[in-house]
């Protein structure tokens, strides 16, 4: 058996603790005398799911050489099958949007370029059949540009919109091995594949492309690999699993393929990693075999979509591997609330052991606004100082000892919504400076002297206002009204997201708003938020009906919203706390529950303990 040594030319380290952990420890072996162990520092290799498609569809074509967190598919086949669709989907690394539409709908062409500069070339009309049509997408429209040679579909691609490459394929007559670079205006011939093939699968760039697999005819399918130098094709080493209609997405150095049909046939779920020379089986498998889908990303961070299950499917997922942990939470039952609340104030910016529950009613009809404030100490629930003005639905922030509220809904035959503000000591609530109107449903987040929110039922739903701990001052109005959003942060960095009638996430720079990475599910709104503008967690809320409560859990990054676990129950709920740890206070059913939240930093590199068996 060969040693340690003599594979890698190094002995493996004595040392009495863990080496730093970085990238320049990856792949290093050593032992630990304190622990007694062998250690090594490795990739951590995962798949996840993200947002689905809008459009479930299969024969998809998309931008190969978009990043994981810019992505773009187009064209496919629909329900039922002799169905085209013209559609295209951008992707912001969580979620997608509709972009333009083609000129043509077709499938199982191929498509290359990124979210901003693509191409879509050939592929098959049902009822006008195989097509050379070439079309270019600029972000937001498709234009026709200069023909394929000769109709065509099933082929491999790769490349830029001004530098891209297009291989293999079929019809007519045998499959082709023919391969067609376009220069963003004009397609030549240049290198034949070595082994003619269609539904392969291809990327890199034009002068250092990858071929991979496919179909060599009825039922056999290719496990082979071709690399690509700008003029001619060079055989490589074969992987394990022969595939056609597969992914793939890198460069010609680091690729990844994934799914696709194998040889029995049947659609698979395995992942395969390249380096250049050999490839090797990941850990990681897709959770959605399939077949006839679009892939794009890098070696490290990728993402498929779409295809054949062979139903056709809307999903989504992401390929990572990195040294790196990725960020993880989990919710778990805390103390109950002494008594069934919902809509109540709370300490938005507190902690999961200093927090404070004022107002609120009972979920049951109908509504009656409640005074009593309980406090929470990690532990237990006692009460606390009685709001002078009793409210549900209002807008709360600040700490136990330093807390806000303001508007809500005082009942029937109370003057209905309420301008009041009061604020907390940790004893009692006193008066603050009152709104310009009364108002509910205007959720928003900060401190006691700090605090801002954007749109609410009781007034013109796209006011936007702050408060300086003495008086509430209007700020440039939301683009767009809504009610029932959530917020965090404060009045100089603020993220909006959910509402109704309009979802869509808005960040506040202090003098004017933009937009943000909007959270998937929709209708949305009444969700609990905390934290900042880059570093938020939303969750809970209402999916009107048929949904009902929901227990979904996004981060946002300051970008895009990240999937995370869901809540134990779906609920309405109200928030104390950060991104990192923070309650879910009533609001399910029954509205007693509490939840804690506790979340791991990203990007944390941890060494694997090596055993033998």
């Amino acid at each position: 058996m060969a040693e340690y040594e003599s594979i890698h030319g190094t002995r493996v380290r004595y040392l009495t603790s863990d080496p730093t952990l970085d990238s320049s420890t990856e792949g290093q072996v050593w032992y630990n005398s304190t622990s007694g162990a062998n250690k090594a520092l490795v990739q951590i290799k995962a798949t996840s799911a993200s947002g689905s498609l809008a459009t479930a569809r299969s024969g998809i074509s998309g931008g190969g050489a978009s990043p994981q967190t810019v992505g773009i598919v187009f064209g496919g086949q629909i329900s039922p099958a002799t169905t085209n669709t013209t559609a295209t989907e951008e992707y912001n690394g969580f979620s997608w949007a509709n972009g333009g539409n083609m000129n043509l709908g077709r499938g199982y062409g191929c498509g290359f370029g990124t979210q901003t500069a693509a191409v879509g070339a050939g592929g098959y009309d049902h009822g006008n059949g195989d097509q050379s049509e070439v079309e270019e997408y600029n972000g937001s429209t498709w234009s026709e540009v200069t023909d394929l040679p000769g109709n065509q579909r099933s082929q491999g691609a790769a490349g830029t919109q001004t530098a891209g490459l297009v291989f293999g394929g079929d019809p007519p007559g045998p499959i082709r091995t023919q391969s067609l670079e376009y220069d963003g205006t004009n397609w030549t011939s240049s290198g034949t594949l070595n082994t003619g093939r269609k539904y392969l699968a291809g990327c890199g760039i034009q002068t250092l492309a990858l071929a991979v697999g496919g179909s060599v005819g009825t039922p056999v399918r290719s496990a082979a690999t071709e690399e690509y130098n700008g003029s001619s094709w060079t055989s490589g080493n074969s992987f394990t699993e022969g595939r056609s209609a597969l992914a793939c997405f890198g460069l010609q150095t680091h690729a990844v393929i994934a799914g696709g049909d194998d040889q029995d046939p049947s659609i698979v779920s395995s992942i395969e990693e390249y380096d250049g020379t050999n490839w090797t089986t990941s850990p990681a498998t897709l959770a959605t075999a399939r077949r006839y889908f679009a892939g794009f990303g890098s070696g490290t961070a990728g993402a498929v979509a779409g295809g054949g299950t062979p139903g056709i499917t809307a999903a989504t997922e992401e390929y990572n591997s990195s040294i790196l942990s990725p960020r993880t939470g989990v919710w778990a039952a805390s103390t109950n609330l002494p008594g069934t609340r919902d809509n109540g104030s709370v300490s938005q910016s507190g902690t999961t052991s200093a927090a404070y529950y004022a107002g609120g009613s009972n979920p049951g009809a109908p509504y009656t606004p409640d005074t009593p404030t309980i406090e929470y100490n990690g532990s237990s629930w006692t009460a606390g100082g009685a709001l002078s003005t009793g409210r549900i639905s209002a807008g709360s922030g600040g700490t136990l000892t330093a807390g806000l509220t303001w508007g809500g809904f005082q009942g029937p035959g109370v003057g209905d919504n309420t301008n009041t503000t009061e604020e907390y000591n940790g004893t009692s609530w006193t008066g603050g400076g009152n709104l310009p109107t009364p108002q509910r449903e205007c959720y928003g987040d900060g401190t006691q002297t700090d605090s801002i929110f954007g749109g609410s039922f009781g007034a013109p739903n796209v006011t936007a206002l702050k408060y300086d701990g003495s008086s509430w001052t209007a700020i440039s109005n939301l683009p767009a009204g809504r009610f029932g959003a959530a917020g965090a942060g404060n009045s100089s960095a603020f993220v909006l997201a959910g509402g109704a009638p309009n979802k869509t996430t808005l960040e506040w720079n202090g003098s004017s708003w933009g937009a943000g990475g909007d959270v998937p599910t929709s209708p949305l709104f009444a969700m609990a938020a905390g934290g900042t503008q880059t570093s938020a967690l939303f969750y809970g809320g209402e999916g009107g009906s048929p949904s009902g409560l929901l227990a979904g859990t996004f981060f946002y990054n300051g970008t895009a919203m990240e999937s995370r676990s869901n809540m134990t129950q779906s609920q309405s709920t109200d928030n104390s706390g950060d991104a990192g740890s923070c309650l879910a206070i009533g609001g399910g059913s029954p509205a007693i529950s509490v939840e804690e939240w506790d979340e791991s930093a990203a990007g944390t590199a941890t060494a694997s303990t090596l055993t033998t068996s």
